[in-house]
Order: structure tokens, then sequence, then C-alpha cells
């Protein structure tokens, strides 16, 4: 949980739905030199705060999706800032999908954004990936590391017999498995024989730069 007073300004604004607060922030950092994924590092806290108030029935549904549309409107000017950075960098690939049964997505985009400012090729499935999608995905991108995303508790299963998959194609040896969403844990990631657990979208980026490097 990111605690209420440790939130950026931008963090605050975005966690307290002030638009264009967010735009105004956004834009004063880029100008003062903030890397961009720093920037959406800072959003991401936000994101999480919301996400906190809504389990705590503060927010609800409407504010969810209105904090989604915040951030993906922050990411129309930080994308191409982002596209520039990678383009310096060398790093490794990294599938990025949610789970079958699972069509929540803001999370892995969070997660997707910062891999691709750090210099990572995202191969992005999107939502409700059904398992051979993973398998194939890893194949054809030859990719280091994969991302697993879920929000909800009956998508553990699907995860589960993605792994499953994967084992069975013989990819463990060369590609590992992160798992992550608010309802993941160390404790699930060990149940499900994932490699790793992307607390936040930050630690994410972390565990891709210790599988890649």
């Amino acid at each position: 949980m990111t605690e209420h007073n440790s939130l950026s300004a931008i963090g605050m604004a975005i966690a307290e739905l002030d638009e264009s607060g967010v735009e105004t922030l956004v834009r004063k950092e880029l100008e003062n030199g903030t890397a961009p994924e720093q920037i959406i590092s800072e959003l991401s806290d936000g994101i999480e705060e919301v996400g906190e108030r809504y389990r705590r029935e503060e927010y609800f549904l409407t504010e969810l999706i209105y904090s989604s549309e915040m951030f993906k409107n922050a990411m129309t000017v930080l994308k191409p800032l982002c596209k520039r950075t990678a383009d310096e960098k060398l790093s490794g690939v990294v599938v990025m999908g949610t789970v079958k049964g699972d069509i929540h997505d803001l999370g892995k985009n969070i997660v997707t954004n910062l891999l691709e400012c750090a210099g990572f090729s995202v191969v992005d499935l999107g939502v409700d990936v059904p398992l051979e999608r993973f398998v194939q995905a890893v194949v054809s991108s030859n990719a280091a590391l994969v991302g697993m995303s879920m929000l909800l508790t009956t998508a553990f299963e699907a995860a589960k017999e993605t792994i499953a998959a994967i084992e069975r194609a013989n990819l463990r040896g060369r590609v590992k498995i992160m798992l992550g969403g608010s309802v993941t844990s160390e404790n699930v990631r060990r149940d499900m024989g994932a490699d790793f657990w992307g607390r936040d979208a930050t630690s994410a980026v972390d565990i891709a730069r210790e599988v890649c490097r």
C-alpha cells in the first residue's frame, strides 16, 4: 500500500482525481528534466492509492475508470519520450498479458509503459489471454521474461495452467515467469511455481533488469 503522505505531487493529483493538475505537473516535471519513467512511476503510485481508496469503499468504479483515463491521457505525452529514450538502449524482450478470465489492464499497461521506458522490447498480449498465446509469444519473441497480470482470484487457475503449458513446451529453462496484480503475493507466486512476484510496477522493472542483464 502506498502511504498517503509519501505520494509525490503528481501521485497526489491523480489520487485526488485532479485531471488538470496532473497535466500541469507532468509538463512541469518534463520541463525540469525529470525522466519519463520517473513520472510514470509517480503516476503509478497515485493509481495504487486510488485502488486502496476503492478497496476502502471511499471511491467507486467511476473513480477507478476516471483515474485510468487520466493515466492514459498522461501517457500520450510521455510515451513518445519513452520511445526516444528506449531507442538508445539495448535490453531484453518481455511478454506481458492479463491471464484468461480477467479483462483488467491498467496495472499491466503501467508495467508495460515502464518497461518500454527502461529500454525493454515488450510483447503486449492484452487481456483475457489464453495459455496458447503466452506459449506462442515466448517461442516467437525469444523472450527472457513473461509477466502475467491478474486482479481476480478466479484467474488463479488460468495462471497455473499457463505456467504448466510453458513447462510442457520445454520453455522453462529459457524464460522466467513473473506474477503481478493486487490479488497476488509471494505466497501465490510460490504456490503457482512462478519465479518472481512484482509487488508494484517499479519492482517489475527491477525484476526485468535482473533477468535480462
